[in-house]
């Protein structure tokens, strides 16, 4: 079933503003202004276009001018394309599906090939989550937001990566028994060392490849400051702090639905594995339209400003498709595995 895909309006990145301004806030305090450090991947494709384009010594020249003279020299292009090659790629190891629903309706399967020797611990996290862990699972969480980066050549936002809000509590569904046996535990703590280390950047793979999946370890921005409110207590007011949301718990995932998102995710997320299957219905999901950015207005600012709670929940929703996208199935793919459309939609549960 072909999904509507009307031009989306033009958008700004809340999650892109977000680091921007967390990393503005940090270099602000140092006095110096960060520079993104570089990839492996991009040191070694500086390396070999400065070989490939520096000059040969005269005793060298000398001895192999009969080389020169009958081969011509080696372009930069193609020395950087071997030292592409070059760089040590990720297994796949394991794949998981998705079976996604458009209002309900199902509209594609997606396949993701899982890395599971780079990031161990968040790639077992991953598929514990697909396949299901005490009835706790993906299935019936929703892909709730399109970010976008702007285009540098058509100034126009086009969608960067997609995002979804993993599972919000590590209990059994329907009761309060907590959920022991996921990979990693009920934090986003066992998955930390493994964002430090960074062992695969989403812009590190060759041919500006797309369709990268990570798992959302940390924010990109610190909480907002807490505030405070009066309340009785014995006939008295005082003031209370109201407590800072929660911060990601390592379950929410991102996919990349265009290359040079990592600027962004390389400081939030850790890289799972990558779509192999389904990208067209990513893209399609992606031109979906979507609630408007509105935080240039002078009334929203006015409204963030003086507190106001509308302007905070209507923030949450920037970015958020109108229509409700559903993972409607999800497991390890295995040679059992059902076909793609054999799913039963069900309503979320209250």
């Amino acid at each position: 079933h072909p999904i509507a895909t009307p031009a989306p309006a033009r958008r700004v990145s809340r999650a892109r503003r977000a680091t921007r301004a967390a990393a503005s806030r940090s270099d602000d305090a140092n006095g110096t202004r960060a520079v993104n450090a570089p990839s492996r991947r991009d040191a070694l494709l500086a390396a070999a276009a400065m070989a490939a384009m520096a000059p040969i010594e005269p005793s060298r020249a000398a001895q192999t001018q009969t080389t020169i003279d009958t081969n011509p020299p080696v372009k930069t292009n193609e020395a950087i394309a071997r030292v592409a090659a070059a760089v040590p790629q990720p297994s796949i190891t394991a794949e998981a599906f998705f079976d996604i629903a458009v209002d309900a309706e199902f509209v594609g399967r997606v396949v993701v090939g899982v890395y599971g020797d780079a990031n161990p611990i968040a790639a077992a996290r991953f598929l514990a989550l697909a396949e299901g862990v005490q009835g706790l699972g993906y299935r019936r969480t929703q892909i709730d937001a399109v970010e976008y980066d702007e285009n540098v050549e058509t100034k126009e936002d086009t969608p960067s990566f997609l995002g979804s809000t993993g599972i919000r509590a590590f209990v059994i569904p329907g009761s309060t028994t907590p959920v022991t046996s996921l990979p990693g535990g009920a934090s986003n703590e066992a998955l930390l060392p493994e964002l430090a280390a960074r062992r695969i950047g989403h812009d590190d793979l060759p041919g500006n490849k797309v369709g990268i999946v990570s798992l959302v370890v940390e924010r990109g921005a610190p909480p907002p400051p807490p505030k405070e409110r009066l309340v009785s207590v014995n006939g008295k007011f005082v003031k209370v702090a109201d407590p800072p949301p929660p911060g990601p718990n390592g379950t929410a995932f991102a996919v990349t639905v265009a290359p040079g998102a990592g600027a962004v995710l390389d400081r939030t997320n850790v890289v799972v594995g990558e779509v192999v299957e389904g990208m067209d219905v990513l893209n399609a999901i992606a031109a979906l339209p979507t609630v408007k950015d509105n935080s240039a207005s002078p009334f929203f600012a006015v409204a963030k400003t003086i507190g106001d709670k509308r302007a905070t929940v209507a923030e949450q929703a920037f970015g958020k498709p109108f229509a409700k996208v559903t993972v409607a199935k999800c497991g390890v793919v295995k040679r059992e595995t059902p076909p793609a459309g054999d799913v039963e939609i069900a309503a979320p549960p209250a």
